[in-house]
Formats: structure tokens, sequence, C-alpha cells
């Protein structure tokens, strides 16, 4: 996300809120009918600050003069005191403000599409100084796309307390102007959606919206569908998205792990770019590509397939870009289930799959794309596509940090818990990795 600095809304002493200490803005896009929880992970040293002052704005209205709610974060599913859950689920979409007390920051938002594990997760961004567009500077919402039932909305945000003018242009991949609206009015501390902002496009993606409005503002794109398996949202960036330089990473062919009792775990680190201290060049973005021939053993409750990630984060010290594992036994059938990598908020993604019986040849296709927040995790049996989710890529920062590398893991060291299973039987083959700076 850009690094502009901006002041934030002197309006804000307005705001019938308490004196708290910690103020953040969340924009919440539309996606479509249907079930969505936006949730926020907080920090803290102690469990003595617990309150927050949330003030849900609904699109085209101002904020100024809404009474916030008080709140109370809550412990979540990972059972942590130190890391608090609070639900802020609007019941439209617009704009939050959420104003804590001191000891408690802010890290993270997730807005779970679908019932959990959800459909899809996106990650919302939550906005201050650092990380908001300053009047009359440009942001471009990247990736818009238009299918045969389906076409992304726009939506802009104003932060400031003096209503906003604005204006956006749609942008081909090329980057010429396909179309352009101007004198668009924003109400101040407010939201506003333009609907099927690709009409005159045909279908396809890789269309960007270029924002510019002379307040402090912000700016998210969502391709709305009432499958939620099938929902999207697009970020913005300070300059015209480009794809990057291709280098290629990692290159195994043939058989790199055959999954047995005495063998059924590898790690495999791939070689970025590395600084001499702190972190290393960001890669825009990363595609993982490989071959697995299925098996089944005589018993297993869930089998670790593969994961992404890197030493030091919140997450038991890591950082997980994704991790995936399917469970053949699971209530209501079979099914693959996709971690994003949130630490506590815990989102996941599941599809009806199921991997066991005759032997599969699989091909997963993975692409993490931090320009874009977004996460693709494919696999197919041939031409049959099997799963196929998008979602956000929660951790966005793809590079290496000192000597810890981002690093592949396949199988599992050995049975965990009595339900955790390396996929016994499984041939893992050409590998290939591809990195884009």
């Amino acid at each position: 996300m850009p690094k502009l600095f901006v002041r934030l809304l002197p309006a804000l002493a307005l705001l019938a809120a308490p004196a708290l200490a910690e103020i953040r803005y969340v924009p919440v896009p539309m996606v479509g009918p249907g079930t969505i929880k936006v949730w926020v992970e907080y920090g803290r040293q102690n469990t003595a600050p617990r309150k927050v002052a949330v003030t849900r704005i609904p699109e085209g209205v101002s904020g100024l003069s809404l009474v916030p709610t008080q709140q109370q974060v809550s412990i979540g599913p990972s059972l942590s005191t130190k890391y608090p859950l609070l639900n802020i689920t609007p019941s439209s979409p617009g704009l939050i403000v959420i104003n804590a007390e001191a000891g408690l920051t802010a890290n993270e938002v997730s807005m779970e599409v679908g019932k959990a594990p959800s459909n899809t997760g996106w990650e919302l961004p939550l906005l201050s100084e650092a990380n908001s567009f300053r009047a009359d500077t440009m942001a471009f919402v990247q990736n818009l796309t238009k299918t045969g039932d389906s076409t992304s909305n726009l939506s802009l945000f104003n932060l400031s307390g003096i209503a906003a003018t604005c204006r956006y242009q749609i942008r081909r991949p090329n980057n010429t102007v396909l179309a352009e609206r101007t004198n668009l009015t924003v109400p101040a501390l407010g939201a506003k959606r333009y609907d099927d902002v690709l009409a005159t496009a045909p279908a396809g993606s890789g269309f960007v919206a270029a924002v510019t409005c002379d307040q402090q503002f912000y700016s998210l794109g969502a391709l709305p569908n009432s499958d939620r398996t099938r929902v999207r949202t697009f970020y913005p960036i300070n300059t015209f998205p480009v794809p990057g330089v291709a280098t290629t990473l990692v290159d195994r062919r043939g058989v790199f792990l055959n999954v047995q009792p005495n063998n059924s775990y590898l790690r495999i680190p791939v070689p970025l770019l590395t600084a001499p201290s702190g972190p290393g060049p960001r890669y825009r973005s990363l595609t993982i590509d490989f071959d697995a021939k299925t098996a089944d053993p005589d018993y297993t409750v869930i089998r670790n397939l593969v994961g992404f990630l890197r030493n030091g984060g919140r997450r038991f010290k890591k950082t997980l870009f994704f991790g995936s594992f399917d469970r053949p036994g699971a209530l209501g059938g079979p099914r693959t289930i996709l971690d994003v990598g949130t630490p506590y908020i815990e989102t996941t993604i599941k599809r009806a799959l199921n991997l066991s019986g005759p032997s599969k040849n699989l091909h997963f296709h993975i692409e993490l794309n931090a320009d874009q927040k977004l996460l693709v995790y494919q696999i197919k049996n041939g031409s049959n596509v099997l799963f196929n989710v998008a979602s956000s890529l929660y951790n966005d920062d793809l590079n290496a940090v000192g000597a810890n590398l981002p690093t592949l893991e396949f199988g599992l060291p050995g049975i965990a818990d009595d339900a955790y299973f390396p996929p016994y039987g499984w041939r893992f083959s050409n590998l290939k990795v591809i990195g884009r700076r």
C-alpha cells in the first residue's frame, strides 16, 4: 500500500466519541448479497484495555454526526488474550471508524465472505496517516474485472471533514483511457460507490481505475457475486501497475519428495535476494507450480499438503503466506482447506474436494501477487479444475528478512496431535518458482 503521509481528520473531534487513543478507518466494499463478517485483530500488553468506539457509516452518508457504539474486544478462536478480536461487521458497505483506548493496537482486518470456514477472505485496510492518499494525488485500483454475469464496482472513501470532489478514469491494461467520470461528490467522512464501472469494457481483467480527490481519500474496487466463492476485492497502489522482471528461483525437475514414514517432509528455501540486515528487496509476485501423484494410506484425519512461510512474525514466530491441507473424512464430506496466514483471526477457505480414491495426477498452480494483495491457489487433474481459490494475500511482504528466506514446506515431519498426517504415498515432482521484482 502507498506510504503517503496525510493530515487525518481534524473533524474527528466532531464525532461523539470518548477521548481514546488509536483511530483507524476501515473501508468496506460492496461484495454482493450474503453473509460477511469483518474482524479486527488487536494487540495489547495485558487484558486491561478492551474498549473500542465503533462508528459504522453507510455509503452516501456523512459520519460527522453519527454516534459511535461502545464495544469490547473478545478472545478469538486462538484463545489468545494478548491478541483479542473485535467484530465490526456493518449492516451495509461503507466506512468504519474504530477508536480504541490506550493500550490497544490494531494489527489486521479480515473480511470473511460466506460461512466459516469462509468461501473467500479479503484483508481490509487499516487506514492511518501512513497508508492513505493525500489530496490531489492518484490512486490506481488494480485488476478490475468483468465476467459474463458480474462486473466490478468502485468505492471512494473521503477521510476528511469536508465533502470531497473526486474523479476517476478507467484505463485499459496498456494504460489508455477507456472511460472517465468527473465532479463526483463524496460526503465528509463518508463513502460513495459507483457500480458497473466497466460498462463499456469487454469481458476480461487487468483494467485499472485511476482515482483522485481534492481531500484525503482512499479507494477500493470489488467484484460482487451472490456466489461467495467468486467475490473479489481490488486494492490501490500509487503508480500504474507493471508486472516486473521474471526470474526463475527454483527449478527441480523429476520427483523431489516421495512421502514415506521415514521421509515424509521437505523444506525448500526460495532464494529471494537478501540484504546485509533487515528486509531484502520486495518481490511483486511469485508463482509456484508443481505436480503430485496421490495415494491413500490406511488411515488419515487431516493431510498436510504444502505451505509457504518465513521465520519471524506473530504466528508462532512465523509469517505464513499460505498453508493447505485436506480432510478426507470431514463432516459433510471431504474438503480441501486453505489457510491464508492470519495469525489470530484464523481465516480459512474451504472447497468440497475428495483427493482420496484412485490415484490422481495433480498439477498445483499458486500465485502470490504482493501489489494486488492477491492469492490464487489452483489444483487440476489433467484439464479438470478441482480446486480454485482467489483470496487476499494477507502477508504481502514477499521478501527475505536477514538470513530468513521464505520456505516451501511439503508434507509433515510426523503425525501431530493424533490428527495431522503427512500425505503418505504422495509423490511430488517438477517444482518451479518464478519471482518478479
